[in-house]
């Protein structure tokens, strides 16, 4: 009997690095009967719920985020990273992996460190078009760096030859572009045109706010066309739900979609975030986007709408300028001009990769194959 393969995947902290991991999971399965995979989440809430409900094997780090600049914060946390190690040093030494997959984020650092000091392949996805700390960190580390977007490329520097493009993994078997499916699912007009809005990530008040405003100020004409599906967080339900009624606008006011690829199917036009798993899933589907970046420091997603952008793939709107009558003209601009809109989505659906959870399995299995390089 073969002995099975083991892959070590570290992601966690949030949905953006997780689904792609899972993604990955079962790529290797499809390719590969003999494969043990086992994930490494942060002990956050949301990493259980979704390793739980992905039916996967799986052991927690802590959370903990690295403070930005020397402060005394840096105290607790290097003494958390420290059990973190040892950890990840019981995890890896009782695996015993053949190869470790890091996400990014601080959960794949103390399992990439065990990882080179046992001399145990690495390969580490940036899902971003720019990298991360924990990935910048990790380059040196590791033996090939996946990427999401061609221009991390030149972003690597003495790292540059590890780069193999893979795209982002999505689940692809899950978005499947049925919006007649997706809009009987949520009980709206076929007729009426949707728009999703992604709100709920940390920082998206702003975002859910605004579009609202920009809702309550249209005239009964353009919004009799128009139906909402909007994903507030638990933050902004109530006051949502209550606008929505006075907006006197058909919708949809969800804190939270568990199957977010029906919103998605539903959908003509969407609102959100620059995350790097959002847009990929979205260009999948070839929906077009209105992207809206989270305007904090290292958050990676003004780099990931000017990717977008500049490939026609999407328009984008920054936090800071942003207000009601910008969207509402930015939105009424497109629902005017359907064949922009057509031309944006299908733009989207060129970046997309939809084999690349394949593709980095390839990459996984190549360094089991070969060893390290």
């Amino acid at each position: 009997m073969t002995a099975p393969r083991r892959v070590l995947i570290a992601a966690g902290g949030s949905g953006g690095h997780i689904f792609p991991a899972i993604a990955l999971g079962r790529a290797l399965a499809r390719a590969d009967k003999d494969i043990d995979t086992l994930f490494v989440g942060s002990d956050k809430a949301l990493d259980r719920r979704l390793f739980e409900k992905e039916g996967v094997s799986f052991e927690l780090l802590s959370t903990n985020k690295m403070p930005y600049g020397l402060s005394l914060a840096m105290v607790p946390f290097f003494f958390r990273l420290t059990l973190d190690i040892a950890r990840s040093l019981f995890i890896t030494l009782r695996f015993r992996p053949d190869v470790v997959v890091g996400f990014g984020g601080y959960i794949s650092f103390p399992i990439a460190a065990v990882a080179y000091a046992l001399g145990i392949p690495k390969v580490v996805h940036e899902q971003n078009a720019s990298a991360g700390r924990a990935n910048k960190a990790l380059f040196g580390l590791a033996d090939k760096v996946a990427i999401s977007f061609e221009e991390t490329r030149r972003t690597l520097g003495a790292n540059a030859h590890k780069a193999v493009f893979t795209g982002n993994p999505i689940r692809t078997e899950i978005f499947k572009d049925d919006r007649t499916a997706g809009i009987r699912r949520f009980g709206l007009s076929p007729e009426k045109f949707t728009i999703l809005v992604i709100g709920g990530s940390q920082g998206a008040h702003v975002l859910n706010k605004t579009f609202v405003d920009s809702l309550l100020s249209m005239d009964r004409r353009d919004k009799e066309g128009l139906q909402a599906i909007h994903i507030t967080g638990a933050k902004d339900y109530e006051w949502a739900l209550k606008s929505y009624e006075d907006a006197d606008i058909d919708s949809r006011v969800h804190s939270f979609i568990d199957r977010i690829e029906e919103a998605y199917a539903a959908s003509d036009l969407v609102i959100t975030r620059s995350g790097s798993s959002v847009l990929f899933e979205l260009a999948c589907m070839g929906r077009p986007m209105v992207l809206v970046p989270y305007p904090f420091a290292m958050s990676h997603q003004s780099e990931n709408a000017a990717v977008f952008s500049q490939r026609g793939a999407a328009v984008v709107l920054e936090e800071k300028t942003l207000s009601a009558d910008i969207f509402r003209d930015t939105v009424m601009g497109l629902v005017g001009d359907r064949a922009r809109l057509k031309g944006i989505g299908e733009a989207a659906k060129k970046i997309s990769v939809p084999d690349a959870s394949v593709l980095l399995a390839q990459t996984v299995l190549d360094q089991i194959k070969h060893g390290k390089k």
